[in-house]
């Protein structure tokens, strides 16, 4: 029993979960076999939809009643009046779920008196199989360990006399009761602590992929914190009676009753599901709960996903609820004494202490607007720590006066756009508006969005708070302090004209999610929407409308295609039209990136997208109708490396000569200056071995940059497969290739690789040597196929498998196509594309790698090198496409075991 862990003054043998005797005897064989087969009636019920509370009500006294019988089978009767037997905890608070543990408090006039009975009390109770955790005191020692440990008291509050000494009991209650034991200030004190340490173990959110329906925010135990302090405080949990001392608010009453409800139906189907204690609701359990709960897939959303919705709605309203609670003892507990300081602010709204709070009951009433008043009034002052409870619960009970009358006044629009212009604390007040209820009244939109989810690695946050932590980048880039890691997008923000633009285009660039169809379309109709309630101009209307449809347009381009294409860029210049929406796109989609999975932005990721922006902005500023000749810019590097080339002694015609086993990419991708280094090394090359260099791909800052691996060798099979598995093996991730083999047999490769920690290796003189060195010796033998590294496959990655889907199309070039991949990542999973590109006569020309989450979606372009002569292309489309999805679904099949 972990919050009532201690030495028992019974013996050592009598605490944990130990199995004594010889086995069970007839009278522990008939309460096992009654208590299975309650347990199997309930679990019909269960499945059946009946009350969770009466099935909950019903098991505890079921096992109120084993657990009497025990005793009583082992206690004698001239024992029971110097014993006293009581549930505890969770047991204590009559919360007994499938997988729960008993919790049991046995106070002792004399301990020692009735060692052996206790001990075989405890042994048949493990003989039933039941997780006891136990502890066995006199009164004193009830009482010092009362006053030492917060936990043991909690547990001890909770307490329920099963049977015994009526008297002891008595005497438990009045130590229990005394106002020196834990006042309800220390008392109040020591659970907030223990909730914000708990809640910094789950990073403050109640929205993880995998929540702990118990510990995480939002979950049980806050709702029970709430419950402990009304307690202590109240002398009575009872939401009623609660409500009636004026302690909960109906809403809030309603929240918790509700949310206890629901968490306790989860919880019960939970322990089913998991057949042991179990309070993590992982990805197989959410997918088992939701089919077995009736959520059904839509066109929509998936019925997990649906059921998920559902658990964040009751947790952040159970959190709110926790929060006011909270807030509301703080003021009226701990800060009892202190002398107010009160600061007018307006006929509405006044400081108190720091916090703001309505200046009497009839304001919102009265004036509707306040409801928006009173973020803008937070948001244009750094002094105001919060809003007081009184206030809060004020705010609450009015949302219905957030009608459509309401979002269309232009008092209302106008202080919602003078909130979006505000110089500080947005996204704080931001989030309190979702919190309190009015985001979601006042853009309904958003409401609809709040604690969705969708099942999947990539997206790690609801939208609604992917939502918020987008808008809180876009704040951040504005720092100075952001400069540093975040340079272009802190010249970007800075530019901006209309920043409050910027955070609209943020708030519904997802806002289409969950309803069908693109949500790119969906959410910038309903931005056209909201521009046009709060009066912006045709043109920034215009504006936000083209950022939200095509927010994620620069990603896709920065990592599908090939932006040192000059053809490329003008494509996506065309589109961007002006430096303005560039500056707007480019913040708008950094945001995005760092607030999906910190996995996602990387060095290499960073420098793709400052290129492109680079790029970009040049061929604005050059003019779209004057674009870059591609064959013009492969010229021009080649005769500036020409004459690097011939300062250095090198002879022009073996300089050609070398270039003519190399691709025109070459020369698009590298300087001038790195094109005549590797010349000059392959020039100097004097061994028929594969020749491998390190080129350093630097960026601005130490955030950006990559590592080029360029290997110059004799073309063999398997080679790329060969390639990337022994890149694997050195712990390096590969996110660009390109591949060119040339008609006399060399293959010239590049791949731009990053560490395990995301960052290019071989910077120092020893690694380098030493990636070249492995490198080398592993590409020197002709008959070495390497495999790639065996690596443990997350719990995760099992329980949620993508599927794998390969789309082929036909581009220039006889049998070439550009192929797409989605599947779920694994280690090696590109040497094994690798091997059954050999295995089906696939050239790869090149590859371009993301990952994303614990997906990957891969662009490669190919030749059909192996295709019959008669075979149609789209014969061999076709063939190809199942062929490569069979192939790897079974592979990732073996893998994830």
């Amino acid at each position: 029993m972990a919050h009532i862990a201690e030495t028992d003054p019974a013996g050592p043998t009598t605490t944990g979960n130990h199995r004594y005797g010889d086995g069970p005897g007839p009278l522990a064989e008939d309460l096992r076999a009654r208590l299975t087969a309650k347990d199997e009636a309930l679990a019909d019920r269960y499945w059946s939809r009946h009350n969770i509370d009466d099935l909950i009500t019903e098991r505890t006294a079921f096992f109120d009643d084993i657990i009497r019988e025990a005793w009583q089978a082992c206690i004698p009767e001239k024992a029971r009046k110097d014993l006293a037997l009581f549930a505890v905890g969770g047991y204590g608070r009559g919360e007994q779920f499938p997988q729960s543990d008993v919790d049991l408090l046995i106070v002792a006039r004399r301990p020692t008196a009735w060692r052996e009975e206790v001990r075989a009390f405890l042994h048949l109770l493990y003989d039933l199989n039941l997780d006891v955790g136990h502890s066995v005191r006199r009164l004193a020692d009830c009482k010092a360990e009362a006053h030492k440990d917060i936990t043991v008291a909690t547990a001890m509050y909770e307490r329920r006399l099963l049977t015994g000494s009526e008297k002891l009991a008595d005497k438990l209650d009045r130590i229990m009761a005394s106002s020196r034991l834990w006042p309800s200030d220390k008392f109040f004190r020591a659970k907030r602590d223990e909730q914000e340490a708990r809640h910094a173990q789950y990073d403050n959110v109640e929205y993880g992929l995998e929540p702990n329906l118990k510990s995480s925010p939002g979950g049980l135990r806050d709702l029970q914190t709430a419950m402990w302090i009304f307690q202590r405080h109240y002398g009575t949990d009872s939401p009623k009676d609660l409500e009636r001392l004026g302690a909960l608010t109906a809403q809030e009453r309603v929240a918790l009753e509700d949310g206890r409800r629901f968490l306790w139906w989860v919880r019960y189907g939970l322990h089913l599901l998991a057949g042991r204690k179990e309070d993590r609701l992982q990805f197989e359990y959410q997918r088992g709960l939701a089919e077995r709960l009736g959520f059904a897939d839509t066109d929509a959303r998936l019925g997990v996903e649906r059921f998920m919705s559902l658990y964040y709605q009751h947790v952040l309203a159970l959190r709110e609820v926790n929060d006011i609670v909270l807030q509301y003892f703080d003021e009226s507990i701990l800060r009892q004494r202190e002398r107010p300081v009160i600061e007018p602010i307006n006929e509405r709204f006044q400081i108190r202490n720091n916090y703001i709070e309505i200046c009497h009951d009839r304001v919102l009433e009265e004036t509707p607007s306040a409801l928006l008043e009173i973020f803008v009034i937070m948001a244009n002052r750094r002094d105001i720590s919060g809003v007081r409870a009184d206030t809060i619960r004020a705010v609450r009970d009015h949302l219905h006066l957030i009608d459509d009358g309401f979002r269309r006044d232009p008092v209302n629009t106008r202080l919602f756009m003078d909130l979006l212009k505000a110089p500080y604390t947005l996204v704080s007040q931001l989030t309190r508006m979702r919190r309190y209820g009015i985001l979601g009244r006042y853009l309904p939109e958003f409401g609809q969005i709040i604690g969705q989810m969708q099942h999947d690695l990539f997206h790690i946050y609801t939208v609604d708070a992917h939502t918020m932590m987008v808008i809180r980048n876009m704040r951040r880039f504005h720092y100075r302090s952001s400069e540093e890691h975040f340079p272009v997008a802190y010249h970007c923000v800075r530019n901006l004209p209309k920043i409050e633009l910027l955070y609209i285009a943020g708030l519904y660039h997802d806002m289409g999610k969950g309803r069908g169809g693109d949500h790119s379309e969906l959410g910038a109709a309903d931005a056209v929407a909201f521009c046009r309630r709060h009066g912006l101009t045709d043109d920034d209307t215009e504006l936000v409308d083209w950022l939200v449809r095509q927010h994620l347009l620069m990603s896709s381009v920065a990592q599908r295609k090939d932006i040192y294409d000059p053809e490329v860029i003008l494509e996506f210049a065309s589109e961007v039209k002006s430096e303005r929406r560039l500056d707007y796109l480019y913040a708008l989609t950094v945001a995005d990136i760092n607030a999906t999975n910190p996995t996602l932005w990387n060095n290499w990721r960073a420098t793709l997208l400052r290129q492109l922006y680079g790029e970009t902005r040049k061929a604005l500023r050059r003019g779209l109708e004057s674009p870059i000749d591609k064959l013009a810019t492969i010229q021009a590097c080649r005769e500036s490396a020409m004459d690097k080339l011939l300062a250095r002694g090198l002879d022009e015609d073996r300089v050609l000569e070398i270039w003519a086993a190399g691709s025109e990419d070459f020369f698009l991708r590298h300087t001038p200056r790195q094109v005549a280094d590797v010349t000059v090394a392959i020039a100097e090359h004097r061994s028929n071995g594969p020749l491998v260099m390190l080129l350093e791909r630097r960026g601005q800052v130490s955030e950006e940059g990559a590592t080029e691996i360029c290997i110059i060798t004799r073309d063999r099979e398997r080679l790329f497969a060969t390639t990337v598995s022994a890149l694997s093996q050195l712990g390096l991730s590969v996110h660009d290739a390109n591949i060119h083999t040339s008609d006399n047999g060399w293959c010239v490769n590049s791949f731009i690789v990053l560490d395990e920690d995301g960052r290019p290796p071989g910077r120092r003189a020893a690694e380098r040597e030493r990636l070249i060195d492995s490198l080398t010796g592993t590409l020197s033998d002709p008959e070495l196929e390497l495999t790639p590294p065996k690596r443990r496959v997350s719990r995760q990655l099992k329980q949620l498998p993508t599927p794998t889907e390969v789309t082929l199309k036909q581009t220039e070039g006889e049998r070439c196509y550009e192929m797409s991949l989605i599947a779920a990542d694994r280690p090696g999973l590109l040497a094994s594309i690798g091997m059954l590109f050999a295995d089906l006569g696939i050239d790869l020309i090149d590859a371009r790698i993301a990952t994303l989450g614990e997906r990957v979606e891969d662009t490669f372009t190919i030749r059909d090198a192996g295709a019959p002569e008669n075979a149609s292309v789209e014969e061999r489309a076709y063939l190809l496409t199942n062929a490569l999805r069979q192939g790897l679904d079974s592979q990732i099949s073996r893998d994830l075991g």
